[in-house]
């Protein structure tokens, strides 16, 4: 039987609309299924680093809500350490209008687009994949890409989901309007806040938008661990001197799908899985945007690729991402186990040695990896506890 697309996308996220795009702007007839209607709001910090606005080849001026020129880290909201660029560090997006606009990208090369329909199963039927809707139509493809999310419908039906559960972590975050916090710094307004200290294994942040702030915890908590979220958000909130807390505005919580093992599965045959579906997020600083937006390309080429060799798209994709993500990726899982446990010492590394926080902004722009910036934190820590500082830092460490 003629399948009916050559290629199904699940989920409309920045991976499935960038894979779709990728597919149908080769000439493969493609569709589209997302489970919502957009415009929806996606709870998420809409922080693009600028290798990802590098990535897109598009203007992505007019969801733009706001270019970021510097930062502000903080410990505990103390002993704030400042970093400025004269090149953009990030821009700011709101994703209902972000994914959107990605979809729309899609449709101009000829994708076919499902909304507000739930893929509730998927299987492989003779020499091709079937899915079926919630409404109850049923759809034949040749390959499947599942952006789905950290509970992907596609990763369960082929048993892809990670070992042992959900693995990651989890955030909370709030859209608070600039009546709300009255008493945001104007200077600040081009900054993002970064605080450290107050969340196990994680941070909380405040990004500036058009009309007001997104404000955030998220943290790696260990399966089994017995924390409370929303408390942490409400904590760093209170905390922050200008906002009228009563007036607190939409919050949400939602999953932080860390990569977790360089072995770990992401596809098989004809399947593959993209983005927060295939738990492709960086697990130090949790960005996942540009990893979703990269598997998505990655995952439209080992198709293509695959089509003209006559080989499995798998083992194609999965190379692809061992070349150019998994290396990435281990490096920041490799650093955060080290540098969680250790994080009141990582800020007075910070502190004592502030080009750090530039050797970080070269891994946000691309032109430095993770383990080239692990390799001079590491120098910067071991300098500073061989140095006159090293008692006082083991003081500061017990007090954390």
């Amino acid at each position: 039987m003629k399948p009916d697309y050559d290629v199904i996308v699940v989920g409309a996220g920045p991976g499935g609309a960038t894979a779709a795009r990728c597919c149908a702007e080769a000439g493969l007839r493609t569709l589209l299924v997302e489970k919502e209607r957009f415009p929806r709001y996606k709870p998420c910090g809409g922080c693009l680093s600028s290798k990802t606005v590098g990535l897109l080849p598009f203007d992505l001026s007019p969801v733009l809500e706001n270019v970021i020129f510097g930062a502000r880290f903080t410990y505990r909201l103390k002993e704030p350490i400042f970093i400025k660029s004269e090149r953009p560090m990030a821009y700011m997006v709101m994703r209902e209008r972000f994914d959107q606009f990605l979809i729309g990208k899609g449709l101009e090369k000829g994708v076919a687009l499902i909304e507000g329909n739930k893929v509730i199963r998927a299987e492989e039927r003779g020499d091709g994949i079937e899915i079926r809707l919630s409404r109850g139509e049923r759809l034949r493809c040749e390959y499947l890409i599942g952006a789905d999310g950290p509970e992907s419908i596609v990763a369960r039906s082929f048993s892809l989901n990670p070992p042992g559960g959900n693995r990651g972590g989890i955030a909370v975050e709030g859209e608070i309007p600039f009546e709300s916090a009255e008493g945001f710094p104007k200077e600040d307004l081009s900054s993002i806040h970064l605080d450290f200290g107050g969340v196990p294994n994680g941070y909380g942040w405040v990004f500036p938008k058009r009309e007001g702030l997104s404000i955030g915890i998220g943290g790696m908590f260990k399966a089994g661990e017995k924390r409370k979220p929303r408390q942490y958000y409400d904590t760093f909130i209170e905390r922050l001197p200008y906002l009228q807390r009563r007036e607190a505005g939409r919050v949400s919580g939602h999953l932080l799908p860390a990569f977790y093992d360089a072995m770990q599965k992401v596809s098989v045959e004809k399947i593959l899985l993209v983005g927060d579906a295939a738990y492709l997020m960086d697990p130090l600083m949790g960005e996942g945007i540009y990893y979703a937006v990269r598997s998505g390309m990655l995952a439209g080429e080992a198709i293509l690729e695959s089509r003209g060799k006559g080989v499995s798209p798998a083992e194609i994709y999965e190379a692809a991402l061992h070349h150019h993500l998994f290396g990435n990726l281990k490096g920041a899982l490799h650093f955060s186990r080290f540098i969680f446990p250790l994080t009141r010492l990582a800020y007075i590394t910070f502190k004592r040695y502030p080009e750090i926080g530039h050797y970080f902004h070269q891994v946000l722009e691309g032109s430095e990896t993770y383990p080239g910036f692990v390799t001079k934190m590491k120098q910067r820590m071991k300098d500073l506890l061989g140095g006159p500082w090293s008692e006082k830092i083991r003081r500061a460490t017990l007090r954390s």
